[in-house]
């Protein structure tokens, strides 16, 4: 009902709908535009859909299509319409928006393959100019001789925060009628350290545990470098001898700084692998190293980090982080056949 205290006819709404998208406005606009002006919930994206479909299809008679009772019919049409307006309806909105059976809405969608699943969660929402530069640089990448030499010639990094104490969160077995066990919330102010870590083909080269608070700059990050550069002089001298070394990191701000880059000029022997920014889908660390760290730090308390994280690395053989490591060639080519967007893992 309106602000005047007059309650639109349904006649009403569908005049103003044909009205909207004979000046071309979008589904969503349309309905707010009328639910703006007559009050909340007069009209739903996914009822507007429909008669926007219609209108599309040439057809512009305002009825509604003859039904008696409850059909048990439904036009596949309506019911891809109705989830392209609104994908995220639920079974009982789309019996009341299609005016046929729960049980026929549910048997439609089963046939049509259709499931409920919760979206993907996309670490960044990528801009179109952040899309295409994730695919150019991919396909730089993908210029290498990509071949084990090449592989074992990568030294990969990254950051993750770790806690003592693991909560398992993961859903439970328990008789019909009994409440599951309670599970603390993770406290991100309990003790915590930030592990910085460096890997190849063979497993880790070096890792660090800051303590909670010290944040991780540039200076720490350059100094860090120091320290992984006289591990790979002696444990792999000919790759720095022969200035094919090739660093692999994000773009975090320390990473990048200029104080980094110059760090990197120093370090003869070592360049830095090109990595497309908002790309964790491409860093070894994110979907392979610390993915399995995470599930199996799961649930367990540890008496120190250093225990927690030598015990995990040294349970990895070293076909393990080789396989990881090689990834990165689907994982490129994976960007580019998704036109830069984040892709189903």
């Amino acid at each position: 009902m309106s602000d005047t205290g007059y309650e639109i006819t349904q006649l009403e709404i569908r005049v103003l709908l044909r009205r909207y998208w004979k000046k071309g406005l979008t589904i969503r606009d349309a309905a707010d535009a009328i639910n703006k002006i007559e009050g909340e919930k007069t009209i739903g994206k996914t009822a507007a859909g429909k008669w926007f479909k219609r209108f599309n299809e040439g057809n512009f008679d305002l009825e509604d299509r003859p039904r008696s009772g409850r059909p048990t019919v439904l036009d596949e049409s309506d019911l891809q319409a109705a989830l392209d307006a609104e994908p995220s309806s639920s079974t009982r909105d789309l019996e009341a928006e299609l005016g046929v059976s729960h049980m026929t809405v549910w048997n439609h969608l089963q046939k049509l393959d259709f499931v409920h699943k919760k979206p993907r969660q996309d670490p960044h929402e990528l801009t179109e100019a952040q899309a295409n530069k994730r695919v150019e640089v991919c396909r730089q990448l993908l210029n290498n001789p990509l071949d084990d030499r090449f592989w074992k010639r990568i030294v990969t990094s990254d950051e993750k925060w770790l806690y003592l104490v693991n909560h398992n969160r993961d859903k439970r077995w328990v008789q019909k009628g009994q409440a599951t066990p309670s599970v603390p919330k993770q406290d991100r102010f309990g003790k915590k350290v930030m592990l910085c870590v460096w890997w190849n083909f063979e497993g880790i080269v070096h890792f660090e545990l800051v303590p909670n608070g010290r944040a991780i700059n540039a200076e720490l990050y350059c100094q860090q470098l120091e320290r992984v550069y006289d591990k790979l002089k002696k444990k792999y001298p000919a790759p720095v001898n022969r200035k094919r070394a090739l660093m692999q990191q994000d773009n975090a701000k320390p990473h990048t700084a200029k104080k980094t880059k110059d760090k990197f000029k120093e370090l003869e022997g070592v360049e830095v692998l090109p990595h497309p920014a908002y790309s964790p889908d491409c860093a070894p660390s994110d979907y392979g190293l610390f993915r399995s760290l995470q599930h199996s730090l799961k649930g367990r308390r540890f008496e120190s980090f250093e225990e927690a994280c030598q015990e995990f690395f040294d349970s990895k053989p070293s076909e393990w982080y080789f396989d990881q490591i090689r990834k990165l060639v689907d994982r490129w080519q994976k960007v580019i056949d998704n036109d830069g967007l984040y892709f189903e893992e």
